[in-house]
């Protein structure tokens, strides 16, 4: 038997939705093609891609996660070489990764430029944590991530973006928030903090407190940048954070305020691991997240429009 681009594709589907029941509605086949395609590929290679847990979501073996990355990697060759006729070299198809805070900032602004910029170039996309994305880029699973520079093993290589300051959040009636000027942190640790909750953004996000030896009370924990900034709208604490929040969302019942000392700052960068291969698809898709990055500082640095 040889490998047949239907077998991949019907292979990384089921990887992707975690069923075969799943896979076959988003191919449009029957559920045991599907399966039959999984047991040829299990045969060839004399191992299995998937672990067998009755009842449960579809996961992959470590074997399997490596195999999906093949997969992938001549997938999207296969793609750019079939929807590129007229020889555009801005075709193909890219997996990026984007840090679920930064998300709502970055990320629809990169999915507009590729669209406007490259219409031949396909856009996948998922979200995760730090150590997701870490984990998806050495899996193969995405080639290239949109995040901070966290704890990132040598492996990775990172080309740097912006480095990013800490802010207060504070609702808008509050004290603190009426102020002219910065605030120190020794004055945002007096507030209830409402911390965002996701591996390693807990742990720098404290560090400027801890750094001056300061322990604020953590009230409130969340998991994404909108709950943190409604939870303050809502005068429930303040927050420290580095994700600036979209133009298009701002709102009145929050105040950003720089902080007055001088502490650690955060890297936005792009990352990559040493081995990925660097395709003309990933470089386009790159190219793309600069210009969004700069785009979105400098959406920030214009004035709201009354009522925004």
């Amino acid at each position: 038997m040889r490998v047949s681009l239907r077998l991949l594709r019907y292979f990384a589907a089921a990887a992707e939705t975690g069923s075969t029941t799943a896979a076959a509605r988003l191919l449009n086949v029957s559920q045991p093609s599907i399966s039959v395609a999984i047991r040829e590929l299990e045969t060839l290679f004399e191992e299995a891609l998937f672990a067998r847990d009755v009842g449960a979501k579809m996961t992959l073996t470590r074997f399997g996660v490596r195999k999906l990355a093949e997969a992938r990697h001549i997938l999207g060759a296969a793609t750019a070489f079939e929807v590129d006729k007229s020889g555009d070299a801005a075709a193909g198809e890219v997996q990026i990764g984007v840090f679920r805070t930064l998300a709502p900032v970055y990320l629809p602004v990169v999915l507009r430029l590729a669209r406007e910029r490259y219409p031949r170039l396909a856009v996948r996309f998922v979200e995760g944590d730090l150590a997701q994305l870490e984990d998806w880029l050495h899996g193969g699973q995405i080639e290239l991530a949109l995040t901070y520079d966290v704890g990132m093993p040598d492996d990775i290589e990172r080309e740097l973006l912006a480095e990013l300051r800490p802010y207060g959040l504070l609702p808008a009636g509050s004290r603190l928030a009426r102020r002219k000027g910065s605030v120190s942190l020794h004055e945002l640790a007096q507030e209830p903090l409402i911390l965002i909750d996701l591996p390693h953004s807990r742990e720098f996000l404290m560090a400027p407190f801890w750094q001056f030896g300061l322990q604020p009370e953590v009230r409130y924990r969340a998991t994404s940048l909108e709950l943190a900034r409604g939870m303050v709208a809502n005068g429930l604490g303040a927050a420290l954070l580095i994700t600036q929040a979209p133009a298009s969302s701002q709102v009145s019942a929050v105040v950003e305020k720089p902080i007055r000392e001088d502490t650690v700052r955060q890297p936005l960068v792009i990352a990559r691991t040493a081995r990925a291969a660097r395709t003309r698809a990933s470089e386009l898709l790159a190219e793309c997240v600069r210009a969004a990055v700069e785009e979105a500082t400098a959406a920030r640095t214009r004035p709201l429009k009354p009522g925004a």
